[in-house]
């Protein structure tokens, strides 16, 4: 049986689709009584370019899951960055790699509001890390 080269494209993006989920789910256990809707997928990221992939208040998230890697690539934080361009959301990168614990990558200026806006002065934070910084941002701290 001949497969053809779509076929690592549709797993690429089941295996993106799955990490998504897994990350509302993260956050549902860990935001959910603090957001006013429950997180969703969103879907039309796949028709018009440049859409978040989860919006929850205040942060525009891209989720990113591939096999192997050590860091973040800078191509994934230009993308979630301009998910959040011309809004007043924060930008997070939320990526994994096979065995490997969940990394977010934010703006300096979303920990502390002494950074003046540099898309390129990022801090790499654990997952439970991210959702305390979230949750400081909405005053809960």
């Amino acid at each position: 049986m001949f497969v053809g080269c779509g076929t690592a494209m549709v797993d690429s993006r089941g295996k993106g689709a799955a990490f998504e989920r897994s990350i509302i789910n993260h956050i549902k256990d860990n935001l959910g009584e603090r957001l006013p809707e429950m997180p969703k997928r969103n879907l039309s990221q796949y028709q018009v370019k440049g859409e978040a992939d989860i919006i929850i208040p205040k942060w525009s998230i891209e989720c990113k899951a591939y096999a192997s890697g050590a860091s973040y690539k800078m191509g994934w934080w230009q993308q979630a960055c301009e998910a959040a361009a011309g809004t007043d959301m924060y930008p997070v990168l939320i990526y994994k790699f096979n065995n490997r614990p969940i990394k977010c990558v934010i703006q300096l200026m979303a920990v502390c509001r002494d950074f003046t806006y540099n898309p390129d002065a990022v801090c790499e934070v654990s997952l439970p890390t991210w959702f305390e910084i979230v949750r400081e941002s909405y005053g809960e701290g």
